[in-house]
């Protein structure tokens, strides 16, 4: 009798453990997925829109705005911090130029156009030869054409000052349409299934980061699409629900792997986060900065959405930067389906980034194999707000400026992302002082210097190298300037750039990079469809001209145990939890050519 009491406790405890699961682990099922990619069942608009009330609240808000005139769905005051940015949304729509593609120019049907951002305008929004005493920034997406449009406004003069037109640029998210995608997405059959749960809202995150899906009209980034993301810590996956604002609907979902982590998650600790925050807004992002080492002067500041920018530097009194940044953080997640976000670096407030400044820039020695100081180093942090977790981002933004007057312009991954397998594509836009106007550019063909002639891109796998490992020059008439000798493994944590690098001519009256960019490119794309080529069509001469460097490497991460690359985890040492990362560096030096 005692035998047969004992089998059915044992049954009777077995059955409880598998009705109450990891419950309290995970409220995401443990359930390896079939496919990686399921794209999602068409569902009519009005069956979303009777289903979804903030949807059905938005949609009646658009319909509204397309009987105004303008036909602009604007701001709300909810929206709106203060009465500033009240001010400035109102100059800009009733600015002509600013509202110039609001209507359809052959039938002049209302088209659908939305205010994203209004905020003050920082320094590197603001042209050199603008000048503006009270400035907002104000940008507007406009979904027929896919463009947007940004407005300077001086709110003191009551005027606007410069409009920008951007095709096939995507402006940052308000937050109206940041809340709709989350709700777009934990409101789909697809997602719940996969989740086998109805997630909520805050367990989101990468909510506001523009992507791209193969196979839908989010492919190429020609809808305003975002992916918020849900994590499963335990079976170690993260769920992508891909959503196309554009048409108010999920396109697919899609699972990526994680890999192990073993640490806790990290907490943001709000308070001192908020106060680290506006140090960094007051001292870096609202204002220009500059310091000294040796024979070199460096203008530096923090941007809205293209990191840190240096500007006007100097070796020996003469100018050898006009401006570098990294303007997007372009990363690719299964490459078949063209998957990937948009990340944008930045300041900390006020700001459309996902990964965003931590601290200010800092100066460190750079020291070679001996420990002999060869120059310094000017570096910004940008980190997520719970990094090391999966699916949060540190990057940073490093110049390296040599005492022999080299230097070099490179972008540090720190990992972690929220997949094993990601590939990593800063967009690096230099802008060099080799002369005042004309410049020639020329590549190595393996037996001589070749000019560049026309606008174009070449990809580094095709590369020839003299001996000194130099891939291309740029130069004035007089043959001074500099030779570029891109990464290909000779530098330490660099298993070489493997980059598209991209000539264009300066302009100065459209949006080419001199002020911050909105994001370009699609995010998926693995090939030289980075942002860059749409600056080269149709293809302009390059003979007298000054021109832009366009250079966007591929970093592959890497969890093998022992080959870490682009990763990062918490560990236990000495008993306590450590961040050890595994950065990748990627970025090409510049060397004088000695007459």
């Amino acid at each position: 009798m005692n035998n047969i009491k004992f089998i059915i406790f044992v049954f009777l405890a077995l059955f409880l453990f598998s009705c109450n699961g990891d419950s309290k682990k995970s409220k995401v099922r443990d359930k390896k997925p079939e496919k990686h990619v399921v794209l999602a069942k068409p569902v009519p608009v009005t069956e979303l829109i009777s289903k979804i009330p903030e949807l059905a609240y938005y949609h009646k808000k658009l319909i509204e705005s397309l009987k105004n005139d303008p036909p602009v769905l604007l701001l709300d005051k909810s929206e709106i911090r203060d009465e500033k940015q009240q001010k400035a949304q109102e100059i800009a729509i009733k600015n002509k130029d600013f509202i110039r593609d609001v209507y359809h120019p052959d039938t002049k049907e209302p088209l659908r156009n939305e205010i994203m951002i209004v905020r003050e305008a920082l320094p590197s929004d603001i042209p050199k030869n603008v000048k503006c005493s009270d400035c907002y920034y104000v940008s507007m997406y406009n979904y027929f054409f896919n463009s947007t449009t940004i407005a300077l406004t001086d709110i003191s003069k009551n005027r606007v000052i410069k409009v920008k037109h951007i095709i096939d640029g995507q402006a940052e998210l308000n937050k109206r349409l940041t809340d709709l995608a989350i709700t777009i997405a934990i409101n789909s059959p697809e997602v719940i299934e996969a989740l086998g749960i109805n997630p909520n809202e805050k367990e989101a995150t990468m909510s506001n980061v523009k992507t791209a899906m193969n196979g839908t009209k989010c492919e190429r980034s020609k809808h305003l699409c975002v992916a918020p993301t849900f994590l499963n810590h335990i079976n170690k996956r993260a769920l992508w629900a891909i959503v196309d604002l554009t048409d108010w609907k999920l396109v697919g979902v899609a699972w990526t792997e994680l890999g192990d982590f073993e640490g806790t998650i990290p907490k943001d600790k709000t308070t001192e986060s908020e106060l680290q925050n506006e140090f960094v807004m007051e001292n870096f992002c609202e204002k220009n900065n500059d310091t000294t080492f040796g024979d070199w002067k460096v203008n530096y500041r923090l941007t809205s959405s293209d990191g840190l920018e240096v500007f006007d530097v100097k070796y020996k009194d003469k100018k050898v930067i006009r401006s570098s940044k990294i303007v997007d953080w372009h990363v690719s997640y299964l490459y078949k389906e063209g998957m990937g976000y948009s990340d944008a670096t930045g300041c900390p407030m006020f700001s459309s980034s996902a990964v965003v400044a931590f601290n200010g820039p800092y100066v460190e020695k750079i020291l070679d194999k001996k420990g002999k100081k060869t120059g310094y180093a000017l570096v910004q942090d940008f980190r997520s707000p719970i990094w090391p977790a999966p699916c949060n981002y540190r990057y940073q933004s490093r110049f390296e400026f040599y005492d022999n007057g080299s230097f070099r312009i490179t972008g540090v991954n720190h990992g972690r992302g929220c997949n094993t397998q990601g590939v990593y594509k800063p967009v690096f836009r230099m802008d060099l002082a080799v002369n005042d106007g004309e410049e020639i550019l020329e590549q190595w063909t393996g037996e001589k210097w070749e000019k560049w002639k026309k606008e174009k891109w070449v990809d580094q796998k095709n590369a020839k190298y003299t001996k000194e490992g130099y891939w291309m020059k740029l130069t004035s008439p007089a043959g001074t300037g500099y030779y570029m000798e891109p990464g290909n493994g000779q530098w330490t944590r660099n298993r070489g750039d493997s980059a598209f690098v991209y000539a264009s001519v300066w302009h100065d009256d459209i949006d080419e990079g001199d002020t911050d960019m909105v994001t370009i490119g699609s995010p998926g794309s693995y090939d030289y469809k980075q942002g860059p080529e749409k600056f080269l069509n149709p293809p302009e001469d390059l003979s007298g001209q000054h021109l832009i460097i366009w250079y966007v490497p591929r970093m592959h991460n890497d969890n093998t145990p022992g080959k870490e690359y682009c990763w990062a985890t918490q560990v236990v040492e000495n008993g306590k939890s450590r961040i050890k990362t595994w950065p990748g560096i990627v970025g090409p030096k510049f060397i004088p050519i000695k007459k």
